[in-house]
């Protein structure tokens, strides 16, 4: 199956038409999209995003920056396939214009109406991955601090008590949220995501008691009428690290009669599940000590939720945690997407789609841990 990329050029006005196949790997991929561009040996790559081209005119660029970026895209493509479809990618005009300057192209500006002369990009150095890293780390403690705004915020309810985090949904009646859905909250308002403030949350499936025009139906809904919200509800069998984001520690507040340390003689593999410890084959011995390496499901499916909303992959994650899959290595585990389909009940559609995510994520990892054991 050809795949049609739509890629602008440093030297014309113009965009050149590249074919690909769906079989092209991400470093395939911006191989021929720098070699088109005209930056593959410039040190600083360009921010690439991506549309599809039966996109709405609105329709905002999807980032493209990443493995399972590519897959998502390629994941748009195949299920749009019965029309004729092109994939059209998007670099920022500050660059293009920088580009040209040093490769001393003239004459090739295009039109604008502002006559603000557009700054140039030094080309000559490229952002260090530590700059990545701690990008990433200042978006986890911003997280970390909306989430501690949201549990002092939602803590306030004299019915419900300080113990938990309770809002009124459209019904008028006290939902206590859980931690899942506190940390979909705070993420979305790290990355300010539109219309989420302290006081409105994401509309989005884990949030659907509090939106009238909502599609979708929450999977249980605290009322009056029901037994109290505990912080940790049964059915989730976790200890009080288990949903906190990249390593932040857990709020006195969402489990307060329970030490926060957990004892060293817990065992790697138990019934209800633990996040602590990475899945290990049976046949394997536990490592205590051991990390998993790849991420949460819960926090994966939240990241792929906002480049693909109409999967509604929140209401899924729920499936994974009746089943203690908490790692996407324990996705990857089942073979194929009709495999999910039977074990989590999700739609093949969806099954398909994660699994795609799945194992381009957990390559993208094992790369990068080769690449860092290589160093040493």
């Amino acid at each position: 199956i050809e795949l049609v990329l739509m890629i602008p050029r440093a030297d014309c006005d113009g965009i050149q038409r590249q074919v690909m196949t769906h079989a092209a790997s991400f470093d395939d991929a911006l191989e021929v999209i720098y070699e088109t561009i005209g930056c593959a040996e410039v040190a600083k790559k360009p921010v690439l995003m991506y549309k599809i081209s039966n996109a709405g005119v609105k329709a905002l660029p999807i980032s493209l920056s990443t493995d399972e970026d590519w897959t998502g895209c390629l994941a748009e493509v195949r299920a749009a396939s019965k029309k004729a479809l092109h994939v059209q990618i998007v670099v920022t005009e500050q660059y293009l214009l920088s580009l040209r300057a040093k490769l001393g192209i003239k004459g090739t500006a295009p039109a604008t109406k502002s006559k603000k002369k557009v700054p140039l990009l030094d080309l000559e150095h490229a952002q260090s991955d530590e700059d990545d890293f701690d990008e990433g780390l200042g978006i986890m403690e911003t997280e970390k601090k909306f989430l501690e705004q949201l549990q002092a915020k939602l803590g306030r309810c004299q019915r419900c008590g300080p113990t938990k985090s309770c809002k009124i949904d459209i019904s008028g009646a006290h939902f206590n949220l859980r931690n899942n859905q506190l940390l979909a909250w705070s993420h979305s308002l790290a990355v300010g995501t539109r219309g989420v403030t302290l006081e409105t949350p994401p509309n989005a499936t884990a949030f659907g008691m509090f939106f009238k025009n909502s599609n979708t139906t929450p999977r249980a809904v605290e009322t009056a009428g029901q037994p109290p919200f505990q912080p940790f509800p049964p059915y989730m069998g976790m200890n009080p690290y288990a949903m906190m984001p990249w390593g932040a520690m857990p709020a006195p507040q969402l489990q307060p009669s329970t030490p926060i340390t957990p004892s060293p003689a817990v065992p790697a593999v138990v019934a209800s599940g633990t996040r602590l410890a990475p899945a290990f084959p049976s046949s394997d011995p536990p490592d205590m000590g051991a990390v998993n390496p790849y991420p949460e499901i819960d926090e994966f499916l939240h990241q792929l939720d906002g480049f693909a909303p109409k999967r509604r992959l929140l209401s899924c994650i729920q499936n994974f945690e009746d089943l203690d899959f908490f790692n996407i290595d324990e996705i990857a585990k089942l073979q194929t997407p009709q495999e999910l389909v039977k074990v989590a009940g999700l739609t093949l559609g969806n099954a398909t789609y994660i699994m795609e995510q799945v194992k381009g994520k957990m390559k993208r990892i094992d790369r990068e841990r080769k690449d860092r054991m290589s160093a040493v």
